[in-house]
């Protein structure tokens, strides 16, 4: 039994047969999204199983009748938002752009809906937000989602491999530094929140998007398309949350928490695209805050929940299997592994000594022009003095890596691009970009960068594409070069990969 049917099995006591074993996405569903099992009782307003058949006919009644007021000319619609004129994306619905200050009709590919809420309220008029920068379009390490976002936002990742499988958590933060979505690409999940006391909610924006779902899950489980939602929890404040979800027919007014997730493609892992998982009732964690609804609806007029919103919906799925799909290359000792980009190839080198041998790798782009190094052997620590003077060191861009023993949570390592400003002398700005750790990622002035972690159980660990700092290495002219970097295909592949990095002692 996989990870997830040992998940549902165990937590499920209304339905814990060990003689028969579930299918384990649609149980996961209910876990996420159906009244939790785990509690000795179920608040007053969650269905019990033995009631939801009876509910999803009473369901099918109720849509009857919604498409029925759409005949009789009853039209209820969401407000889409303003978008900035650009390509769409393959693989993606995205609503036409608006030509003035109310709100936008939607494409014929984009399906406006109705709010969870009895009652509609007329979306605000609003003032157009400031025009976006340029889009850029992104593709995970795994090879199995891409998405769009504007040029200037950094993304992170730590790719990982589990059971043979390609998983991945992928951070998006805007040019101020602030975090406003993550994908998620999962091998299971955990089960949702249960409250005395739940509250309303109500969906203020939803766009349809183009995302293929497991064609045999569908009739199954009842949930709509996957969409893009805006919704919020009326609480102690208004509570919201951006994120891609799928639709469940259900009347239901109130909820505990409200879940971020897909059912993507067949060969695809549970996917979620949002700034949080579960928008709770009680706003633990909440990405965003309100004083109200109306004050809500106006932050849809923000270039902040336009780019996210157009974002979101960019995203596309694909099976791992395909094509362009990353591998994992494991070295000959079995003691370093990395996710290779599609088209790059590794080998095992030697490192060390006969008495302290260690393990390294040699990585190369799809010209075979070595781009990467790793290494890790019993050797010393830091060293070098400056002898003519200090630089100013900036770091341009950081990001998590996969190495979670507690000696590498210890030593703070971390993925760091970092530029040395030497114009003075006229050389430009040197870089380096590869893990780090607390001492070797210092940002204070200096001669010298070291891009290294220190004390790990085998000596030092090194995993960069600059790890030698000499007169002879490349330069940027100017720090907008250094910074147009981080742009490129080369940097976020380089980034991908380092931070794919996976050790045993």
């Amino acid at each position: 039994m996989d990870p997830i049917k040992n998940l549902i099995s165990g937590s499920d006591p209304l339905r814990n047969d060990p003689a028969g074993v579930p299918d384990a996405e649609a149980a996961l569903r209910r876990v996420t999204t159906e009244a939790p099992m785990f509690t000795d009782s179920l608040p007053a307003h969650v269905l019990r199983f033995e009631d939801r058949k009876r509910r999803r006919a009473r369901v099918a009644g109720v849509l009857t009748l919604a498409a029925a007021a759409v005949t009789a000319g009853v039209l209820v619609a969401a407000n889409l938002g303003t978008l900035v004129s650009a390509p769409e994306p393959a693989g993606t619905v995205v609503p036409s752009p608006a030509e003035s200050t109310v709100p936008a009709t939607a494409t014929p590919r984009a399906t406006p809906t109705a709010t969870s809420t009895a009652t509609a309220v007329p979306a605000p008029i609003r003032t157009a937000p400031a025009a976006a920068a340029t889009w850029t379009t992104f593709t995970d390490a795994t090879g199995q989602a891409t998405f769009e976002h504007p040029l200037g936002w950094t993304v992170s990742q730590m790719p990982q491999t589990i059971d043979g499988g390609a998983y991945n958590v992928v951070e998006v933060k805007n040019a101020a530094g602030k975090t406003v979505s993550t994908l998620r690409l999962l091998y299971d999940a955990a089960g949702g929140p249960v409250c005395p006391d739940p509250k309303p909610f109500r969906t203020l924006d939803k766009v349809v998007v183009d995302i293929p779902q497991k064609a045999a899950k569908i009739a199954e489980t009842g949930f709509g398309p996957s969409a893009f939602v805006f919704r919020v929890i009326e609480g102690a404040k208004v509570y919201g949350s951006l994120a891609l979800a799928d639709g469940d027919a259900a009347s239901q007014t109130t909820t505990c928490g409200l879940y971020n997730g897909i059912l993507g493609p067949d060969n695809v892992p549970f996917t979620q695209f949002g700034d949080t998982t579960w928008l709770m009732a009680n706003g633990k964690d909440a990405p965003l805050a309100f004083d109200s609804v109306a004050e809500a609806k106006a932050y849809m007029g923000t270039r902040e929940y336009q780019d996210v919103k157009r974002m979101l919906i960019s995203l596309a799925l694909r099976p791992a299997n395909s094509p362009a799909a990353s591998q994992r290359f494991v070295s000959g000792d079995g003691k370093a592994s990395l996710v290779l980009p599609a088209g790059w190839t590794a080998k095992d080198v030697s490192v060390g000594t006969p008495d302290y041998p260690g393990s390294g790798i040699t990585v190369s782009d799809e010209s075979g022009k070595a781009v990467a190094s790793f290494q890790h052997s019993a050797a010393g620590g830091l060293g070098g003095a400056c002898t003519a003077g200090k630089y100013k060191i900036t770091e341009l861009d950081a990001g998590e890596s996969s190495l979670t023993a507690d000696w590498a949570v210890e030593r703070g390592v971390r993925f760091s691009y970092r530029v040395m400003d030497r114009t003075s002398i006229g050389k430009g700005f040197s870089y380096q970009l590869g893990l780090v750790d607390k001492d070797s990622g210092s940002v204070s002035d200096n001669c010298l960068m070291y891009t290294l972690v220190t004390g790990t159980p085998t000596g030092i660990l090194s995993f960069t594409a600059r790890g030698a700092q000499d007169t002879a290495e490349p330069a940027f002219t100017t720090m907008a070069e250094a910074r147009a970097y981080v742009e490129t295909p080369e940097y976020k592949k380089l980034k991908a990969m380092i931070q794919s990095l996976k050790t045993t002692s």
